[in-house]
């Protein structure tokens, strides 16, 4: 049974990286997001040094199995709407829902490459490490 979703106020500061704010209902919300993050001690951009081709981009997620066993459930739903007076929100990032109504299937999938050179340590180029 699909109500009905009524805000009065909602204030979000940032929404950002495949994230989703969502009023009323859906079917299906699929998240993805990739993200190489690099610090360094000494400043240097070189935007052709990093490939994007790093195993945590490629490698399969293993899903859960799962459970077929028969489920039974009853569910009443008094009030014919989702009522939410005010809602604020600092910051929805990286594949998030901020989601107020109902859904059948939430997806979201993130990945993040974190790089940190110091000085006096070996770099990128000359060490080819992987994950």
């Amino acid at each position: 049974m699909s109500r009905l979703s009524v805000v009065h106020l909602l204030h979000a500061n940032a929404v950002s990286f495949s994230s989703v704010v969502q009023i009323g209902d859906s079917q299906e919300i699929h998240l993805s997001a990739r993200a190489l993050a690099v610090q360094r001690q000494l400043e240097y951009v070189d935007s052709r040094e990093f490939p994007l081709a790093f195993p945590i981009f490629t490698k399969p997620i293993p899903t859960p199995p799962i459970d077929t066993e028969p489920l039974c459930h009853h569910t009443l739903h008094d009030c014919p709407l989702i009522a939410v007076h005010s809602m604020r929100i600092i910051g929805v990032s990286s594949t998030s829902v901020v989601h107020i109504g109902s859904t059948k299937t939430v997806e979201a999938n993130s990945r993040v490459k974190h790089i940190r050179q110091l000085e006096g340590g070996k770099s990128y180029a000359r060490s080819r490490r992987s994950d």
